[in-house]
């Protein structure tokens, strides 16, 4: 006899939520402060940024620890072409510009994605050959290797000192919200839309047993090769939409460790390989950092740290696995007992 779905696991419920949540994210810049707001759009920057390593690295099991250098890039891309500037950008500030121009950052978003993907194939090539800690390893060379070229070439990127952008040609903060929500959505349709497909099933193949999946025919190559470009696509974005957001970019907050490691802490707390994992942990993650910024501000990154020993030690699948692996044992146990009452039957 089939268990029961609580009102929580049942379509309906799922559905609605999701509808709301996307109603209360599109009306936030009417209703919520400045303060808020910013929170906010850092909030879906960092749902957007753990849904890519979730696409790698929760569905392949290569873990990589230099997936900030597809942000830097990201980041470095949207502010050069910002201050090398625009046609129309240059003769009329942001704020005065008709919506259809809003194409202008489209474009420029657009381009540290293809970027982005342009420097991830041949790199994927190269690194995912690679295996385990030797992958992982390569990675955080990567991202290393970004922040350098970010210092020493000062002809293009100014060295330490950064780029500022001009403020009179960035959009205003309300549309960079905006723009940043659609990325967490785009990124989390991705991961679903994969997660359900034959691709998904196959990089969740490799994830198990790689040899194994080579045996019965999967094309382990082509298969991390586009689950790595993919997920270069989407921090190369977030890169883009962080400088119209900041108005500034430095080889430090471009290609800092610490963003990845957030990412890394967001989705093992949430579910690696899962869809909504990354969500989930996104808003555990920011929430707690934000009320330890506010009360203990030197102690917040103790908080990742601390973390993720529990989340190893205790929840290596997540709190999404915790609560799936406890549903199947209520379910079994379920069962066991209706099996026990029909043998007691006569």
């Amino acid at each position: 006899m089939p268990a029961k779905l609580s009102f929580y696991q049942a379509p309906w419920f799922r559905i609605s939520a999701i509808v709301a949540i996307i109603l209360a994210a599109l009306v936030a810049p009417l209703v919520v402060t400045h303060y808020i707001l910013t929170f906010l759009l850092q909030l879906f920057m960092m749902v957007a940024l753990a849904q890519s390593w979730n696409l790698i690295s929760g569905m392949t099991g290569y873990v990589s620890f230099g997936h900030t250098a597809f942000f830097g890039i990201g980041a470095y891309t949207g502010a050069l072409i910002l201050t090398a500037g625009l046609p129309i950008t240059t003769c009329f500030p942001a704020a005065t510009l008709p919506w259809f121009l809003a194409i202008v950052y489209g474009f420029t978003i657009l381009c540290g994605m293809a970027i982005s993907l342009l420097i991830a194939l041949p790199l994927g090539l190269l690194t995912l050959r690679l295996q385990g800690p030797y992958f992982a390893i390569a990675m955080l060379g990567v991202n290393e290797l970004g922040r350098m070229v970010a210092t020493l070439w000062v002809d293009l990127t100014a060295g330490g000192d950064g780029i500022p952008v001009d403020p009179a040609v960035l959009p205003e903060l309300p549309v960079a919200y905006y723009t940043m929500f659609l990325l967490g959505v785009i990124a989390t349709a991705l991961v679903a839309w994969i997660h359900h497909s034959r691709l998904g099933l196959e990089l969740r193949t490799i994830r198990e047993d790689e040899g194994a999946a080579e045996m019965i025919g999967i094309n382990t190559v082509r298969n991390k090769i586009v689950a790595f470009v993919l997920s270069a696509a989407i921090p190369g974005a977030v890169g883009t939409v962080y400088v119209m957001y900041t108005s500034f970019i430095d080889p430090y907050s471009a290609f800092t460790p610490i963003l990845n490691l957030q990412m890394i802490v967001i989705v093992l707390l949430g579910g690696a390989g899962t869809v909504w994992g990354p969500v989930l942990g996104a808003a555990i993650i920011m929430g707690s950092r934000e009320f330890m910024w506010a009360e203990f501000p030197a102690a917040h990154l103790a908080l990742l740290g601390i973390l993720m020993i529990i989340v190893v030690f205790y929840m290596p699948k997540g709190i999404l696995g915790l609560v799936s692996r406890r549903r199947t044992v209520r379910v079994d146990h379920d069962s066991d007992n209706h099996v026990s009452a029909e043998e007691r039957t006569p």
